[in-house]
């Protein structure tokens, strides 16, 4: 499910009057491991910014480092983080930080849910917050948060009075800037 939110005002205090949110549920076949959201439609270079979030049924290293996987997962997941990198799309939740903890004492944690940020949303993310309060499932709550990168507080301004300015004021008119020195060309 794609979704495109507009305003009059710009979003996330950016420039931009849209973003657009896609929301993604992958269903494995019974007999193989066969994705039914393929990655090539998941990661859109787009001029605005976007957010891709959802259960794709991959499991990699990349994202959960502490469990074994087989090489035909390894291999049918790779493909999403590759092409996610490739566009500029960082994986926002932090490795290891599991989203699922299944009903029956049998299965272990896991980590399923994924999300990820085109450069142009990056700058709104302040991060992921992982409830453990139940939806009436397996699967944790997990809230992306955002912030207007104008609401961020700027770093406070250097304070100028407790300086010695006597102490500085030979070394800097003494400080000099070396030459650059560049690498010679190569030769074939």
């Amino acid at each position: 499910m794609s979704l495109d939110i507009s305003s009059l005002n710009p979003v996330f205090g950016f420039r931009f009057h849209s973003f657009r949110l896609v929301n993604t549920y992958s269903i494995n076949s019974a007999e193989r491991r066969v994705h039914s959201v393929l990655p090539e439609s998941l990661f859109a270079d787009l001029r605005v910014p976007l957010l891709v979030v959802g259960d794709l049924n991959i499991h990699n290293p990349l994202d959960d480092p502490l469990r074994s996987f087989s090489s035909e997962e390894v291999s049918s997941s790779t493909t999403y983080f590759e092409l996610a990198v490739l566009p500029g799309f960082p994986l926002l939740k932090s490795p290891g930080v599991y989203t699922r903890f299944p009903l029956s004492g049998k299965a272990r944690p896991s980590v399923i849910d994924l999300a990820f940020a085109n450069t142009l949303l990056l700058p709104c993310v302040k991060g992921l917050e992982r409830s453990l309060a139940s939806m009436g499932s397996d699967h944790v709550l997990i809230t992306i948060l955002h912030a207007s990168p104008s609401q961020d507080q700027a770093p406070p301004p250097f304070r100028w009075d407790p300086t010695d300015c006597e102490l500085l004021s030979p070394i800097i008119k003494n400080f000099i800037v070396p030459p650059l020195h560049r690498a010679p060309p190569c030769r074939s």
